[in-house]
């Protein structure tokens, strides 16, 4: 390819492949120009992510051969290889991370848009090169962001899975549904785009609540995830509020109300996918972003709940709950109140103050959306 144009190595399997215009390129695709040809490659969203199928560089002199656990590249004389499911890979020079995971689906190997983008041509500029007189450029038609702002409300546990159950018979699984319902009101009455991972009564397994946040999510840039729960200590005295983000837990009490939460596990069918949290965190965090902008959500949460709550703060912490595993946007849990306490017992199963928290989170969720339009800004780019 070192000045000669073009080598076909395979045929692609994309419709789109051959001589296509720029300006006809489909939102979101890939797009190889070299003169005045185009290969085009179509956006994937399978994982709620933007991403290109490898083969595609199989239009610009490249090899690629698939295996059982990953693919192999070939391109400017370097071996590449890639993992399913991760987001490292290798090249002669060492071992790189990808902003996303690789992943396989049926035929097809799929990587993130980075890779094409960024990390592509900063590492063969001298081949791929970018302007006219031939060089080749890659770029990604961009997809315009609607302007909507997304909340993914996750009511906690449901169906068989009814949570902690206070002495008087509240359960967790109906405390958390009634807030999310609650939240889900006021968010769409100030023009917010929401979703529920579950709108009744009904069982939905751990992994699959970010995934579903991810595939609403979409190409959108502004859009979060808030799981509503609601507390359990074995000492009644324990009250108050407190928020989690997605990390390692650092104290026994962080890993006890993550080991409590992620039991919910037990009720899912055989077969529902095995999550590795603390392997998933580095999959699923790009470079800490999505980490801090967590933290930084829980921390509103917090001080907004603390105008309506009786009981004490308990601050913002941090442990590794499987429901906030993957999810592609700032993602929080939150633990609404204690029903091991008597008296918080009361006021969950109160509708006035299930009201109160809903609308200081709505408050916390429209003050964060105002005060972070910059992570919105760096997503999009």
């Amino acid at each position: 390819m070192r000045g000669r144009g073009w080598v076909v190595v395979g045929a692609l399997a994309f419709a789109s492949m051959g001589a296509v215009s720029p300006a006809k390129a489909q939102t979101g695709a890939l797009v190889m120009t070299r003169g005045a040809r185009t290969i085009s490659a179509a956006l994937a969203r399978h994982r709620g992510w933007a991403a290109y199928d490898l083969r595609v560089l199989e239009g610009v002199g490249g090899s690629v051969t698939r295996q059982d656990d990953g693919a192999t590249l070939v391109l400017f004389g370097d071996t590449l290889r890639f993992q399913d499911t991760s987001t490292y890979f290798e090249t002669p020079r060492g071992v790189v991370q990808l902003a996303y995971p690789a992943y396989a689906r049926d035929e097809a190997f799929f990587l993130p848009r980075s890779f094409f983008v960024d990390w592509l041509p900063a590492r063969y500029g001298r081949w791929l090169g970018a302007g006219p007189n031939g060089k080749l450029v890659v770029r990604s038609v961009a997809a315009e962001p609607s302007g909507r702002r997304i909340v993914v409300l996750d009511p906690g546990h449901g169906g068989v899975d009814a949570g902690k159950v206070s002495a008087s018979g509240v359960r967790e699984k109906d405390v958390a549904l009634a807030v999310a319902r609650q939240l889900r009101r006021v968010l769409r009455s100030r023009g917010y785009t929401v979703y529920m991972t579950r709108e009744a009564d009904t069982l939905v397994a751990l992994a699959d609540r970010p995934r579903l946040a991810n595939a609403w999510k979409g190409e959108e840039p502004a859009a979060m995830f808030v799981s509503i729960h609601a507390n359990s200590h074995r000492q009644s005295a324990a009250r108050g509020f407190e928020t989690f983000f997605l990390s390692e837990a650092r104290t026994e009490d962080e890993r006890r109300v993550a080991e409590v939460e992620n039991s919910a596990a037990q009720f899912e069918a055989e077969g529902s996918a095995e999550v590795d949290p603390i392997a998933q965190i580095a999959a699923s965090l790009r470079n800490d972003f999505y980490q801090r902008a967590s933290n930084d959500l829980a921390a509103v949460i917090q001080r907004n709940l603390a105008g309506v709550h009786p009981g004490p703060n308990r601050g913002v912490k941090q442990a590794s709950f499987r429901v906030l595993v993957g999810a592609l946007m700032p993602a929080v849990l939150v633990e609404t109140a204690f029903l091991s306490n008597p008296r918080e017992a009361r006021l969950l199963g109160e509708g006035g103050f299930r009201t109160d928290v809903a609308e200081a989170v709505a408050e916390a969720i429209d003050a964060y959306f105002k005060g972070h339009e910059h992570l919105w800004v760096a997503q999009s780019e």
